[in-house]
């Protein structure tokens, strides 16, 4: 009997978490300054997402992307918005498809959020929601506002930030254009290594890459957390035998821009620095790293 009441709790609250979507759209407005929301919402999950932003739903893919839903919302002559909301599964994937593209100022809703350009972002809890004002947006602003923050409120919890995120040291750090992924396209978007996959990423891992502003030039920081010290040795190896041979040994070299590149693991761990100005300064931004995973 207890046996058969946890599996009815355990499919209850699955349930639950799947119908999670759909709930948060019920408890939204369906006209807000005029604004009226279409008859029919649109719903689309892995299978299905190509069908609505054909030539994007890579990206999404890469997370474990589960489920969009969209409302569209009119007015006579007044520009049409767009409402998605992305369940993300996961609260770190949720924050890593924010990051994945952002770049504008925050807009003070969710946990992050940023405006700019007719686009409102934000990410809460596993969910990722955008808003989009198709014509002009100083007349849609106010609306996508008061739509987000319906949105935001109806979204009871809040995830944590990935953990990795705790390993980048702050100083010149450039905040915005911080990102989290797992796949090694999206590492390629961000700077691109090689088009295989050299340090063997996949769903599992979880990558951060962080770009310093040091005087003139910038710097690049990735970490790497795979599954175990194993997969991380086995990541250094594939790097430097791919990418950077003539750091065999040394684990860093100067490049023909005068700059260098550096990796080096730490436990589960794989650190590259890449363009350091100076040799010293890389090395010091990799023991920062360590200094940060040790307080951990």
């Amino acid at each position: 009997m207890k046996k058969l009441l946890l599996i009815f709790l355990i499919l209850f609250v699955v349930s639950i978490r799947g119908m999670a979507v759909d709930k948060i759209f019920d408890s939204i407005p369906k006209e807000i300054s005029g604004w009226k929301a279409e008859e029919q919402d649109e719903f689309y999950d892995r299978e299905t997402l190509y069908e609505y932003i054909n030539g994007g739903a890579e990206l999404y893919l890469t997370y474990d992307f589960q489920n969009v839903f969209a409302r569209r919302f009119i007015k006579s002559d007044a520009p049409e918005v767009v409402l998605e909301i992305y369940d993300m599964s996961t609260a770190k994937d949720a924050y890593g498809i924010f990051s994945s593209e952002r770049q504008d100022e925050g807009a003070g809703i969710g946990q992050d959020s940023e405006y700019g350009g007719g686009l409102l972002r934000f990410w809460k809890d596993k969910y990722f929601v955008s808003i989009l004002a198709i014509g002009d947006e100083q007349t849609a602003k106010p609306v996508m506002f008061d739509l987000a923050n319906n949105v935001a409120e109806a979204i009871p919890d809040t995830g944590e930030r990935p953990e990795i995120l705790n390993y980048i040291p702050q100083e010149n750090l450039i905040k915005n254009s911080v990102r989290f992924f797992h796949a090694h396209t999206i590492l390629n978007r961000q700077y691109y290594l090689a088009s295989e996959n050299i340090l063997n990423l996949d769903r599992q891992t979880d990558c951060v890459f962080a770009p310093y502003q040091i005087g003139e030039s910038k710097s690049y920081l990735l970490i790497v957390r795979y599954q175990n010290k194993s997969q991380a040795e086995t990541g250094y190896i594939s790097f430097l035998a791919n990418y950077l041979p003539e750091a065999l040994g040394a684990g860093f070299a100067k490049l023909e821009n005068g700059k260098y590149t550096m990796v080096k693991t730490a436990s589960q761990f794989l650190m590259i620095v890449f363009e350091a100005p100076e040799k010293k300064w890389g090395s010091e931004l990799l023991s920062n790293v360590k200094q940060l995973m040790a307080r951990e």
